[in-house]
């Protein structure tokens, strides 16, 4: 599971961005559109980072 730290933490730290990014655009400010359409390229590495964990063989003992 101690490889699922980080990028379960980029996860966790891309969707508050992204929610902040949704306020923005919300409010009409500017670089709403900006953040909310980079949160989502991050979250996207980091789901295929968490995949490519989780298919990957461990190292037998």
């Amino acid at each position: 599971m101690d490889k699922l730290r980080y990028p379960i933490a980029l996860f966790l730290a891309s969707f508050v961005m992204l929610m902040i990014g949704l306020l923005f655009k919300i409010m009409h400010w500017p670089g709403g559109q900006l953040l909310t359409g980079s949160m989502f390229m991050v979250q996207a590495v980091s789901i295929v980072w968490i995949i490519i964990v989780l298919l990957k063989p461990g190292k037998k003992p």
